[in-house]
């Protein structure tokens, strides 16, 4: 059985917890509502002062002048190497079309790396070769650094 003594020290903060709860909850703090009873703001009046005789008004705003920029960064007229160009083709299509089930292996692409990961099939010398001469043909331009085999 507990004691009654202990029971007034459990009952009267929690008593107290309850009540400032309600306060809290009914009295709202601060958010006072403002009402507009009917009351139309109007307008005020600037005078505005008189312009004087001779003054013309211009009929259009600033007409800004155009510079053009010096240098953006980008050289327009400089030609992209080709075999540079062959590369980064062959590249971007072999990415999108892994990851490939080949005849000699697996073929996935690390974006972490940037490079292509063949997981070569048994026995991995015939398979090596026969990696060498598909890329040779197919895609001459990715040198074999490219791919991480394991």
């Amino acid at each position: 059985m507990i004691d009654k003594t202990h029971l007034k020290f459990y009952l009267i903060p929690a008593g107290l917890l309850v009540i400032i709860f309600l306060i809290v909850l009914f009295i709202p703090m601060g958010s006072k509502k403002v009402t507009n009873q009917g009351v139309v703001p109007t307008p005020t009046v600037v005078p505005v002062s008189s312009i004087p005789s001779g003054a013309t008004i211009p009929t259009q705003g600033p007409t800004p002048t155009l510079i053009p920029p010096r240098f953006t960064g980008l050289d327009m007229n400089q030609e992209i190497a080709p075999d540079l160009k062959l590369f980064t083709e062959q590249k971007t299509t072999l990415r999108r079309k892994c990851p490939l089930n080949l005849p000699f292996g697996t073929l996935s692409f690390n974006y972490a790396n940037d490079s292509f990961i063949l997981t070569l099939l048994e026995p991995k010398n015939e398979s090596q070769i026969a990696f060498t001469s598909w890329l040779q043909g197919a895609y001459s331009a990715l040198p074999i650094e490219q791919f991480a085999i394991q």
